[in-house]
């Protein structure tokens, strides 16, 4: 699997984002420490101006830690219910898998970034290769003057192209607004940008 990844063929920079196979991901998280429990994912590919929701995933993983109280309130995501989600090798394979060949694009990427790497160096002992756009750093460049860093949340970026509000902190939908935000934001930036123009 891990040899497939890296043997896909990938888009070159000077592709046309709208050429561009990606990927919106999104975890939920006991917590924003780097040692933080994966507990759900929700993914999405998507192309040009198409969403492919009929391929989109949303996956509980299995911890068996004690959580933190004030994660469980903001996601839902309970001891009990995490105790009955997938492994995460599982999940990671999945992932991994859907990921080959595609830029992943996420609000404050980052966070999904590194969490994958973590997870990659713990289950297959790899340093994984990921290519990224964050969203929210395009946001901060394309309205480099709202005055609050709150401005700058998924659900208030999305409010600046009319796009509907959604119900945050579940792992697919926060991936599929993270992918209508990019393309929101791409109708700003032009039909011609590369992804070397985006790509972190």
């Amino acid at each position: 699997m891990i040899r497939d990844y890296a043997r896909k063929s990938w888009p070159t920079r000077d592709t046309p984002v709208y050429d561009a196979p990606l990927l919106a991901l999104d975890f939920e998280l006991d917590g924003l420490s780097k040692d933080a429990h994966l507990l759900q994912a929700g993914w999405v590919p998507f192309a040009g101006r198409a969403v492919t929701l009929c391929e989109a995933r949303s996956i509980d993983i299995r911890s068996d830690a004690v959580l933190d109280d004030g994660a469980v309130v903001i996601h839902g995501i309970g001891e009990q219910r995490a105790a009955r989600g997938e492994k995460i090798s599982v999940v990671l394979a999945d992932l991994i898998e859907v990921l080959a060949g595609r830029v992943l694009v996420a609000h404050a990427a980052r966070i999904e970034v590194s969490a994958i790497k973590r997870a990659a160096r713990a289950v297959f002992d790899v340093d994984l290769p990921i290519r990224s756009i964050c969203t929210l750093h395009l946001e901060q460049r394309l309205n480099p003057n709202s005055p609050a860093r709150e401005a700058y949340r998924l659900a208030n970026a999305r409010g600046r192209y009319g796009l509907p509000d959604y119900t945050a902190h579940d792992a697919l939908t926060d991936a599929i607004a993270a992918a209508e935000l990019f393309q929101a934001q791409m109708s700003r930036m032009g039909e011609e940008t590369k992804l070397s123009q985006v790509e972190r």
